[in-house]
């Protein structure tokens, strides 16, 4: 399997066993990569804006994907996708780093939803590690390829 090198990642996840198995995933099929955990919306939204705690973070760069789950205690992921997008005249600018709503929810309005307030994509959870491993492996692909994933600062 041929590896994919300098991915950033934030992963939105309040659980930690599904953030340990993407962990173990992501340095499956990729070198150099970097996945940076927030455990809810407001967190997520604090380290974006450079608040609170994450007021002097440093720059978050390189080739950025975000996968934000909607299932959240705060603030859940498409309460995340509404102020981003109440913030932004449009979410997905071209700087804008891609959003994948990764969630176990399969329901049409939260798919509905998620893509109407601008995220990139929906992927379903995968339920075993090897769907995880081919799933992630294949966005990855895709969106180097389409260039959906490039250079971005955050």
């Amino acid at each position: 399997m041929e590896l994919l090198s300098d991915i950033q990642v934030i992963y939105v996840e309040d659980d930690e066993v599904d953030r340990h198995i993407f962990k173990l995933v992501l340095n499956k099929i990729s070198v150099n990569s970097h996945v940076k955990f927030l455990e809810n919306g407001e967190e997520f939204l604090d380290f974006y804006y450079r608040r609170n705690s994450y007021r002097n973070r440093e720059p978050f760069q390189g080739k950025v994907i975000i996968f934000l789950d909607i299932n959240m205690p705060r603030l859940n992921g498409l309460d995340v996708l509404k102020r981003l997008s109440e913030s932004q005249s449009k979410v997905l600018e071209e700087s804008f780093p891609p959003i994948i709503m990764f969630s176990a929810s399969k329901r049409e309005v939260d798919i509905s939803e998620s893509r109407r307030l601008g995220a990139t994509d929906y992927v379903v959870k995968p339920f075993s590690y090897q769907e995880m491993q081919s799933s992630l492996k294949a966005l990855f692909c895709r969106y180097l390829q389409s260039g959906k994933l490039k250079e971005t600062s955050l």
